[in-house]
């Protein structure tokens, strides 16, 4: 990264080093130069329906559709975890990869003049993987067996607060105001083989710390033409995003751009128990400033699908099945070429209590087989998303 110093250029080094004698794990290499690999927010529901972000109908709390609570009848808490598995390989090197999160936890909340008040804490970027390198260096006389290990930890999340206004029975309308949050947190040592150093020879450690600050805003809307169909729309905007060295880490201040985000999205019942949704992204990364040379990719706009039926429908509650699929264009690429993700997915619903269309409690899961390249890297993973809500008086 730019501004970065010690070890953060010895772990950019071993990485681009690793060779058969060393190892390597990650939950994604891809943007390990820049700020990582975006975190995919949103619901068990969204997931299993391609990722669809906005547009569909219903009435929640969604980071990505600032205008999806204004109808909540009921003050609702809902929260997601993520776990995910699979493999990656670059160039002559593989591992595998598993890793837990939690993206998302929100709260809506009616308040006076029947809007909503949103509280919401979402991932927006993540950095975790880690290496081993093992190699010969010359001391003196001797090849000297030495064990170079690394690691990075960490990435930012989004806090954000908003309101959500119903105008009429056609239009809602949603603000939020966000503040990124996060650390990052790097490690890096190295260990020489005692038998030719001795005893006395102990390994180098170097540690450092970063912290993440910015702020993003968000307006978006929604719009019923007709009793069977939806349409939703975004925008974001976002300051630069900071990038400080904690008390005991030497280096100065980063800044990277966060281009303006725009999501469209829409859905309609065919019939009554089958629904179609689809929604687009688009974010141009490629002009953005405070990036090394080579790490930004050209792409910038993703999209997704899915259809979600309800096979059982009773009067007060429901099981919806769904399948999706979705193309994304992560930011940052690997090397030299522009990544390319893609996702089949599969979900299933369990509304416990339904009135009116509207779950007071419900779980949903959606499971993604994703691809991403961005050669020579190639990552296969199986991905989770596990949400739960419940909305009460």
């Amino acid at each position: 990264m730019r501004g970065r110093g010690g070890v953060g250029a010895v772990l950019l080094a071993s990485l681009g080093l690793l060779s058969p004698a060393g190892g390597a794990a990650a939950q994604s290499f891809l943007g390990f130069r820049a700020l990582g690999v975006p975190v995919e927010v949103g619901n068990g529901r969204q997931a299993g329906l391609g990722g669809v972000a906005i547009g569909l109908p219903g009435a929640f709390v969604s980071p990505t559709d600032p205008a999806a609570a204004a109808r909540l009848l009921l003050p609702t808490v809902t929260a997601s975890m993520q776990p995910s598995w699979g493999d990656f390989e670059f160039g002559d090197q593989g591992g595998t990869t598993r890793t837990t999160r939690f993206p998302l936890i929100a709260i809506g909340y009616p308040a006076y003049g029947r809007g909503v008040v949103t509280l919401s804490l979402a991932g927006h970027m993540e950095r975790r993987w880690s290496g081993v390198r093992n190699r010969l260096v010359t001391l003196g006389d001797a090849d000297v067996s030495v064990e170079d290990r690394f690691e990075t930890d960490g990435g930012t999340s989004v806090a954000r607060v908003g309101w959500s206004q119903p105008l009429g029975d056609l239009l809602s309308l949603g603000f939020s105001a966000g503040r990124y949050v996060g650390r990052l947190n790097q490690r890096f040592d190295r260990t020489l083989d005692s038998t030719y150093v001795g005893p006395d020879v102990r390994p180098y450690r170097e540690d450092s710390q970063w912290s993440y600050s910015g702020y993003t805003f968000a307006a978006g809307f929604g719009f019923d033409p007709h009793e069977l169909i939806h349409i939703g729309g975004a925008a974001e905007f976002s300051t630069a995003l900071a990038e400080n060295p904690g008390d005991e880490t030497t280096g100065p201040e980063s800044r990277y751009d966060v281009p303006p985000r725009f999501l469209a999205g829409a859905s309609g019942r065919l019939t009554q128990r089958l629904l179609l949704a689809a929604s687009a992204v688009y974010q141009d990364w490629s002009g953005a400033g405070g990036f090394p040379d080579g790490v930004l990719s050209g792409r910038n706009l993703g999209w997704g699908a899915g259809i979600e039926w309800r096979m059982v429908e009773r009067e007060v509650r429901s099981i919806p099945l769904r399948i999706g699929y979705r193309r994304g264009a992560p930011p940052f690429r690997f090397e030299a070429r522009d990544p390319l993700e893609s996702a089949f997915s599969v979900g299933l619903g369990i509304n416990f209590v339904e009135i009116e269309g509207q779950p007071l409690g419900w779980a949903d899961i959606g499971l993604e087989r994703v691809r991403r390249d961005s050669l020579p890297l190639a990552e296969s993973f199986w991905r989770a998303t596990v949400s739960l809500g419940i909305s009460s008086s």
